[in-house]
């Protein structure tokens, strides 16, 4: 048990297939140059987050070594005057949003050295392949006659998997390539078990399967030594493309892609059936069958890097199939490989998407067609693949007629103990699939609930702004009836006002403020005298009269003698 433990905690636990994206989250001047704030996120998991601080010339430099795939990728230019006003920040931030982009939604540039180290600088930038040399070294030291010539160009995609051009004293002539391969995170056997398998595959046999010449482990990888194929994989025969050029440079942009005959179709098609028929009956774990790990000689298909599925490493395909629920099982992954080897045998170009979204895709036959819809479509991710059994019963490969001579006999011995442990790494694989599939699920689920509430508040927002609008447009209604009002009452009395001017030019206020004049006195009776008539004169009038008329002055006093009365 303690060496079980020892050895878990010598995998690599990163997966290096989990997506990862990336989002421009602000800018910031540090020391008169700016840096872009970069949020990055990796796999399902939502708390798999972290910050970079990236400059211009850091995308410059990344830019200049993705060169070499030919894959046309837009950098904004460089600016030497004016580079620091922030409305030309604001758009340069725009443009390195959609150039990160466009990276990480390659498959050729996202599996790449140079762009993982960029975004995750803290698991990427350790010097890969000198460690692995190292270890190579190591590996090779107790085996007498083999030692390593040179390490080659990284012909693969994997990011920990490194070549190496090696030399057997025994076969001095043949051109041998080793391949160093680290732990990954679905290695679930101990090192006793491991050497066991190991020196199984050493004695493999089987028309389909390539013949390994060395396997060795170690307590962090193995390596694997072959015999080197001088056309190179099928991918590399589909893409006219040399076997030792790097995988960038490759497989970037070939210049031009060739198709397979429909009889080469259905005969390397069988041929992989075949050899995937038989390492399930062994009960060895496979699940990394693309067209990188398929070798044609003499119109013979060799399966390589069969050793993947005891070593733990993550599939090319995983992110792919991570999405399909009914893809769980090693047997399903395996022939949904099938399906995207079979599409880009036909089609020429390999697929990048998880499942066919439009149907009309060019195929040289409907019987091929129909069967890469049985595996690719929407409908047979969702609801189900064929079994290995099924697709060989097709009339398409059925009647395809294989040539085997008595050398040609399949043998494959493992250990009663190893077959057991084997039995356990294939639940162990599948289980952790299902659960990073659920994973994947659940976080579906989120975002759509998250998009739906965003939208249901963008909707509300707008429904407010529109009753505001509303509104305000009722309260500007209003104002101007009062306003209105207010207009036509005034006009009223202004009209008034002039009708009431008086003769001299001064206007009255306003009828409802005037009061009303007393009434005036009635005219005294009239008074005959003679001639005249004058009106009669009241009893109060007539004394009034009579005191004026018998006034007498000679009857007042002065003021002094008055005072003096009134003291006495």
């Amino acid at each position: 048990m303690a060496i079980f433990e020892r050895d878990i905690s010598n995998k690599v636990l990163l997966d290096d297939t989990e997506p990862i994206t990336c989002h421009i989250e602000n800018w910031q001047n540090v020391n008169g140059h700016t840096e872009f704030v970069i949020r990055v996120h990796r796999g399902p998991f939502s708390d798999q987050t972290w910050k970079v601080h990236k400059r211009y010339n850091d995308f410059l430099k990344l830019h200049q070594t993705l060169q070499i795939s030919k894959i046309p990728l837009e950098l904004p230019p460089k600016k030497l005057i004016g580079n620091l006003d922030p409305k030309f920040i604001s758009e340069r931030q725009q443009a390195l949003q959609k150039y990160l982009d466009s990276i990480l939604m390659n498959p050729i540039l996202v599996s790449s050295l140079p762009a993982r180290s960029f975004v995750d600088p803290a698991n990427y930038c350790q010097p890969f392949g000198e460690i692995a040399l190292q270890h190579v070294s190591l590996a090779l030291r107790g085996e007498f006659g083999w030692e390593v010539a040179g390490p080659l160009a990284d012909i693969g995609w994997r990011l920990r998997k490194h070549f190496y051009t090696i030399k057997s004293k025994s076969r001095s002539k043949d051109e041998l390539i080793g391949s160093w391969t680290d732990y990954g995170p679905d290695k679930y056997l101990d090192d006793k078990d491991m050497h066991s398998v190991f020196k199984s595959l050493h004695q493999i046999k089987h028309p389909y399967i390539g013949h390994i010449d060395l396997c060795l482990c170690t307590e962090v990888g193995g390596l694997v030594v072959r015999e080197m194929s001088k056309d190179g994989s099928l991918r590399d025969y589909l893409c006219g493309a040399k076997p030792k050029l790097s995988f960038l440079k490759k497989y970037g942009n070939p210049q031009g892609h060739k198709q397979l005959t429909v009889e080469e179709i259905a005969m390397h098609g069988r041929q992989i059936l075949e050899a995937l028929k038989f390492l399930h009956e062994k009960g060895f774990p496979y699940g990394h069958l693309h067209s990188g790990n398929i070798l044609i000689e003499n119109d013979r298909v060799k399966l390589i890097d069969i050793e993947n599925g005891v070593l733990g490493v993550p599939s090319y395909y995983r992110p792919y199939f991570m999405q399909h629920k009914k893809i769980s099982t090693l047997e399903a992954i395996d022939v949904y490989c099938f399906g995207h080897v079979l599409y880009e045998m036909a089609v020429g170009s390999p697929l990048h998407e998880s499942y066919i979204a439009d149907d009309n895709f060019d195929c040289p036959s409907p019987q091929i067609r129909k069967i890469i819809e049985s595996i690719l479509s929407h409908e047979a991710c969702k609801n189900g693949l064929p079994t290995i059994e099924a697709l060989l019963i097709d009339q398409f490969f059925s009647q395809v007629q294989l040539t085997l001579s008595d050398s040609d006999k399949a043998h494959f011995k493992l250990p009663s103990a190893a077959k057991e442990h084997l039995k356990s790494v294939v639940l162990k694989i599948e289980e952790r699939l299902k659960g990073e599939q659920k994973v994947v699920r659940s976080q579906k689920r989120l975002t759509k609930v998250q998009e739906m509430m965003s939208s249901e508040e963008e909707r509300k927002k707008h429904r407010n702004r529109m009753r505001q609008l509303r509104e305000q447009k009722s309260k500007e209604g209003s104002t101007k009836n009062e306003s209105k009002k207010n207009g036509n009452h005034l006009e009223r009395c202004d009209s008034v006002s002039s009708s009431a001017a008086t003769s001299v030019g001064t206007a009255t206020p306003p009828l409802a403020a005037v009061p009303s004049p007393p009434p005036p006195p009635p005219p005294p009776p009239a008074i005959s005298n003679g001639t005249n008539s004058t009106p009669a004169p009241t009893k109060d009038r007539s004394a009034l009269l009579g005191a004026i008329t018998g006034f007498n002055k000679a009857t007042l006093k002065r003021v002094e003698t008055a005072v003096k009365d009134l003291h006495t």
